[in-house]
């Protein structure tokens, strides 16, 4: 009688821990997937920030161009200026 409970026992052990021993691996990937879903996401906002940076850049850039040596500029320029913006 003690040996088969000491072997039903065992038995509900090792089920136990399979299951265990499962579930830990799914919830290793599950987070180890979320995490490279978290990774591309923040790569994509990084691509994006850069992006409108140099946009950014390049604006001044071309209104710096379109200003005279006393820093002033006419109402002919900032016309032209309007018209060569990115709508």
């Amino acid at each position: 009688m003690e040996e088969a409970l000491h072997g039903h026992l065992m038995d509900f052990i090792m089920t136990a821990l399979g299951t265990a021993i499962v579930a830990l691996i799914g919830f290793v990937w599950k987070i180890s997937h979320k995490v490279a879903e978290n990774t591309k996401k923040i790569e994509n906002i990084r691509e994006l920030s850069q992006r409108d940076v140099q946009e950014l850049n390049k604006d001044i850039d071309m209104l710096m161009g379109k200003v005279d040596k006393h820093g002033e500029w006419t109402t002919n320029r900032m016309m032209s200026i309007a018209k060569d913006m990115n709508r």
